[in-house]
């Protein structure tokens, strides 16, 4: 397993057009390594203080559409991205390669643990300051970090991918204390396309938890077999927030009509732009669940003829 990861000390000023180019940089030496073996990893850790989710949502369709881009150019198509702000676990994570920029102080307590540190230069290339009506723009985003003490999302997290992680990424961002996830039950999959690829029960749990736990460790996580619409979010009164997608917003409403029905409180509704998403939105999904599931099995047909 090769593990490599990028730290970026300035968002705000981060020169988004040069993501690629930027991820190129880090990993190009590596490629070979990732193509030999089944388990890499490139990790982004961000360690500026993001306020708002909607502007956390856009950094990370940003940042994870580039890279992603890069890595099915290079025939990686499955190696798993993951983005961590600053308060990650850092005790679960080794990083056999860390690049940091230029100028950027990696200090002893700041607890990163890696085998070798890279320093990346031309530092100009990855950095665009940004005008005072930019910068003023996104100061004026609504200030939503912690928000929330209980807050809820569902899903099937088949072969979690970036979407996924996005997804996740704005619920744990939104909450302080308790996140409740309702996993799709094995039942409700029998009709999905490539269904003898979906994961069990077990394992998308297994996935979901790993990558919470390392991105924020104080937050206990919930996870609760799903086996309707409104799952947990129909039952569980303290439950503030509903975190969906685009094309789930209809099953929040639902979810809502439920709660006044039965005498509980309406939930604030958080819509992440990722998956699904439209061109429009600035995102386009390059990996759904569904197009890891083909890869996988035309992978199976080839080891078999072989």
């Amino acid at each position: 397993m090769v593990r490599v990861g990028v730290v970026i000390s300035d968002v705000y000023n981060l020169n988004y057009k040069n993501i690629s180019k930027l991820a190129a940089t880090c990993l190009a030496t590596h490629i070979d390594e990732f193509k030999q073996g089944n388990d890499g990893q490139f990790d982004i850790i961000l360690r500026d203080k993001i306020q708002s989710s909607h502007h956390l949502d856009d950094i990370l369709g940003t940042l994870y559409n580039s890279v992603r881009e890069y890595l099915i150019g290079e025939r990686l198509d499955l190696l798993p991205i993951n983005i961590f702000l600053g308060n990650f676990n850092r005790g679960l994570i080794h990083w056999d390669f860390l690049y940091v920029m230029d100028g950027d102080l990696i200090r002893d307590e700041d607890g990163f643990e890696y085998d070798t540190l890279e320093i990346i230069s031309n530092t100009k290339e990855w950095i665009e300051i940004r005008t005072p009506d930019e910068l003023n723009a996104i100061e004026n985003f609504e200030k939503d970090h912690n928000r929330h003490k209980v807050s809820a999302l569902g899903g099937t997290f088949d072969h979690l991918h970036d979407g996924h992680k996005i997804l996740l990424t704005v619920a744990a961002f939104l909450t302080s204390e308790r996140l409740i996830i309702g996993l799709t039950i094995e039942e409700l999959l029998v009709n999905k396309k490539y269904k003898d690829f979906v994961q069990d029960f077990d394992t998308r749990r297994e996935n979901v938890v790993s990558f919470l736990n390392t991105f924020k460790p104080s937050l206990k996580i919930e996870i609760i077999p799903l086996k309707d619409v409104c799952g947990p979010t129909g039952t569980v009164p303290e439950i503030e927030c509903l975190v969906v997608s685009r094309e789930t917003v209809k099953g929040g409403e639902i979810v809502n009509k439920t709660r006044k029905e039965r005498g509980m409180s309406q939930l604030d509704l958080y819509i992440v732009n990722v998956l699904g998403g439209k061109e429009e939105d600035g995102w386009k999904e390059k990996m759904s669940s569904t197009d890891i599931r083909k890869l996988v099995s035309s992978r199976k047909d080839y080891s078999a003829e072989v």
